[in-house]
């Protein structure tokens, strides 16, 4: 009888502990939607598009998913479901979707950006990486291609419609879109607590789980409009490159972030996209459809090669032969990544079975809500990573664009290449455990050589501590020594700067640069002498 007291003692404990840290987050305060500071103009027949698209939908009852588009947009379907923002990053040779991740060519997010690590998929157990696709990647990426077998097709709205998408990232702060009478609607997060509770549902097992229904979750209670993308529809995803970065494309605090977003100029008119392919530059970071790189408008091209005028305009014109123009016009930056620790490791398949069983419970007492699931979500996460505050100096290094780097990321050019210019970064400490197995990579641990990295699936189990770093030595020990010869890497990765222009009575000055002591440019660092130095500063 004792014994089944304690029992239930204990029980009631973990509930009530359970429903007190849930409902005990922070409480940050949700921004009441005003007016958007942006609009983005629409012509008489884009209004009539939108209002066509709005009928059609009444008379369906509501929004049904994918099909509803593909009875008139058939040509439009099969375009996005080859496009890479569907893929994932996994094509064959012959450009079909790569169920099978050992027969991709193609580079996806996976490897070059999520795990900051280039992990190889095939490295890690199946079962982790194809929840992770389904479950945390399937928030951003629209449906289909290697999504389509649990039965979440593309869902055309993520990028089409203009009243805000339930979903995305900056709960309760990031613009989703902006409704018909000009208020801004914030996004709440529905999309990622759908998947995750999803994945709960089935414990992780992958042969029983559907998302079919996530699209039509996602606009319950929306006003459907209809129309062209705009930034927020973009953001709704690409929101997530501003802790890359530092910099941004929208708003920040109720404020216009870039000089070209404020003027209501949408991505793709620099993005220029064809077949539904977006239009790529030559970023450091991104090597994946090397076809596209290069597609995309650049700065000349709407401002001219000799884009300055007024007294100093022969100087500052000649600057641009070798420096680019973000590195004076990003005077500002915003809170970013400064390091990424993945030695406490990420369970994916136990974090799906605990879910499970905490997912009812969740239920009960009302804290199942996309609200607080995804401030869950964001406190877990949070473990892995340390910011830099906003206004942070970027790095500054030379930088060839024609140079594809396939290691991980980091500047490829120098002062001799004519070439290259000096170009501003976001640079990120990645933490990882790699197997040791790889001599230049153990002759340089902390440079740029790719190495195997240790799944983290593995690093989570060898520790088994939760949020806790996992020990070198736990690693070694684990499994009868099969990553006996595991070593540390940090290793700095170089995310390119390119959004928050900012308009030309704001951009930096001589002095911000040329001066003695606490400029922006290391000239040292940029391979310049002493004397030439000394001839470029001022006091």
């Amino acid at each position: 009888m004792k014994k089944q007291t304690k029992t239930s003692f204990f029980l009631f404990f973990c509930i009530f502990s359970f429903f007190l840290i849930v409902t005990c987050v922070s409480k940050k305060q949700i921004a009441i939607p005003g007016l958007a500071p942006v609009t983005f103009q629409s012509n008489e027949e884009e209004l009539r598009i939108e209002e066509m698209h709005s009928r059609v939908f009444r008379q369906l009852g509501s929004y049904k998913g994918s099909e509803a588009c593909y009875a008139c947009h058939q040509k439009e379907y099969r375009e996005i479901s080859n496009s890479y923002h569907v893929h994932q990053g996994r094509i064959t040779k012959d450009g079909k979707i790569a169920y099978d991740p050992s027969k991709a060519v193609d580079t996806g997010m996976y490897t070059r950006w999520y795990p900051l690590s280039n992990l190889d998929r095939t490295a890690e157990p199946e079962k982790h990486w194809r929840q992770m696709e389904a479950i945390f990647c399937a928030q951003c990426h629209p449906g289909g291609g290697v999504l389509k077998p649990y039965g979440m097709d593309v869902d055309c709205l993520i990028c089409h419609q203009k009243s805000g998408y339930k979903g995305g990232q900056g709960l309760g702060r990031s613009p989703a879109g902006i409704d018909k009478h000009g208020k801004m609607v914030l996004s709440n997060g529905a999309r990622l607590s759908s998947l995750m509770m999803a994945g709960a549902k089935v414990g992780g097992n992958m042969k029983k789980l559907d998302l079919s229904d996530i699209a039509v979750k996602a606009m319950e209670g929306v006003e459907l409009r209809v129309g062209k993308p705009t930034p927020d529809n973009c953001n709704f995803c690409h929101w997530r490159t501003n802790g890359k970065r530092g910099t941004r494309y929208g708003l920040f605090k109720g404020s216009p972030t870039d000089v070209h977003y404020a003027a209501g100029i949408r991505c793709q008119e620099c993005h220029i996209t064809k077949n539904h392919q977006i239009g790529k530059g030559k970023i450091l970071d991104a090597i994946g459809t090397p076809e596209l790189r290069g597609t995309m408008k650049t700065c000349m091209e709407c401002h001219g090669d000799e884009p300055h005028e007024g007294t100093n305009k022969d100087a500052l014109n000649e600057h641009l032969h070798r420096i680019t123009c973000e590195v004076c016009h990003i005077p500002k930056t915003y809170p970013g990544a400064k390091q990424i620790n993945w030695l406490p490791g990420m369970d994916m398949e136990k974090m799906m079975k605990q879910y499970q069983w905490m997912m009812p419970i969740a239920k009960l007492f009302g804290m199942a809500t996309p609200e607080k699931m995804n401030q869950q979500i964001n406190d877990m996460v949070d473990c892995y990573k340390i910011m830099k505050k906003a206004g942070f100096k970027p790095v500054y290094a030379w930088y060839n664009p024609d140079v594809l780097c396939t290691e991980i990321p980091h500047p490829t050019g120098s002062r001799e290449d004519n070439n290259s210019r000096i170009t501003p970064f976001s640079v990120v400490e990645t933490i990882l455990f790699d197997d040791g197995t790889t001599t230049e990579v153990l002759d340089d641990p902390h440079g740029y050589l790719n190495g195997h990295p240790v799944p983290k699936a593995f690093v989570a189990r060898a520790g088994g501590k939760g949020k806790k770093d996992t020990t070198l030595k736990q690693l070694h020990q684990w499994q009868n020594g099969r990553y006996g010869s595991a070593i540390i890497r940090k290793s700095p990765m170089y995310f390119q700067q390119f959004h928050s222009i900012a308009p030309a009575k704001d951009a930096l000055t001589c002095k911000d640069c040329h001066i003695k002591a606490g400029g922006r440019l290391d000239f040292k660092s940029l391979g310049y002498s002493p004397e030439e130095i000394e001839d470029l500063t001022e006091q």
